[in-house]
């Protein structure tokens, strides 16, 4: 419990940072809320001749992007940005002569901004949810066993994009630069995970390829609260992700070990 205890000041200056800088928060979002009505009339004008499309009904893509857009925040770690600064900087040093995990620390910075989000986008997301309720008759058939199930995902998602992120975190011990590295990581879990569009759009072989990465998880908690994906195929999947996590976990363990003995702090 005591090891607990000591990161949860970093927990809570990360979660009250975000209020603190609530207006860009709020900009933010108010942006993701128009990207979100613009893509409405974008599906609107695809359905137009068709009901279905890819398995897809034109209410069903708007719930789709509508959680994609909730579940979107559990994939926003920053870890990368957050140890390059330290590096550069030589903050990083003042964490590792102290007596914490500068992993979990890291980590327990990620929960409190990704919590502090939450607060804010949640009530903007019910306001969206009830308005296409009424503007087109969408119809929720969402069970307990589905957001129970979702509600695993989630967590296991966030602990999978950290290892990811800070994978990439370490790697800035060599290169000195995290542009390439930020951007690369952006696009790729957006076009992999179905974040920008659903999976069964693509076309049979980028999906053979899909299947061999844990991204595709990602859009698994739409998927299941939308009845897209069996209860069985979902429990095996939260599987197959608890596994991805703890193989990232040893990657970066010895990644890390490694990289950091050939750090270099000039500042802090």
């Amino acid at each position: 419990m005591n090891r607990v205890k000591k990161y949860l000041p970093f927990f809570r200056a990360s979660m009250m940072n975000m209020f603190i800088y609530r207006g860009t928060i709020w900009l933010w979002m108010l942006v993701d809320v128009f990207q979100f009505v613009m893509m409405v009339f974008l599906w609107k004008s695809v359905y137009q001749f068709n009901d279905i499309i890819s398995g897809f009904t034109f209410n069903e893509m708007l719930v789709y992007f509508l959680l994609t857009n909730v579940f979107y925040v559990f994939t926003e770690v920053d870890a990368v940005f957050a140890m390059s600064e330290e590096i550069k900087e030589g903050r990083i040093s003042l964490y590792l002569v102290k007596p914490i995990s500068y992993k979990a620390r890291l980590f327990t910075e990620i929960i409190g901004r990704v919590m502090g989000i939450l607060l804010l986008f949640i009530p903007i997301a019910i306001i969206m949810g009830i308005a296409l309720t009424f503007i087109f008759d969408i119809v929720w058939t969402i069970s307990i066993t589905q957001v129970a199930i979702t509600l695993v995902y989630l967590p296991l998602i966030l602990m999978m994009m950290f290892e990811f992120s800070f994978f990439f975190g370490t790697l800035v011990i060599h290169t000195s630069n995290e542009f390439g590295l930020v951007i690369f990581m952006s696009v790729f879990t957006r076009v992999v995970s179905g974040q920008l569009i659903p999976l069964s759009f693509y076309p049979q072989f980028l999906l053979n390829i899909i299947q061999y990465i844990p991204f595709r998880f990602i859009s698994y908690p739409p998927l299941i609260l939308l009845n897209k994906l069996s209860i069985n195929d979902a429990l095996t999947g939260l599987i197959v992700l608890a596994a991805w996590v703890v193989g990232f976990k040893i990657i970066n363990y010895f990644v890390y070990k490694a990289s950091i003995k050939k750090m270099v702090v000039f500042g802090g």
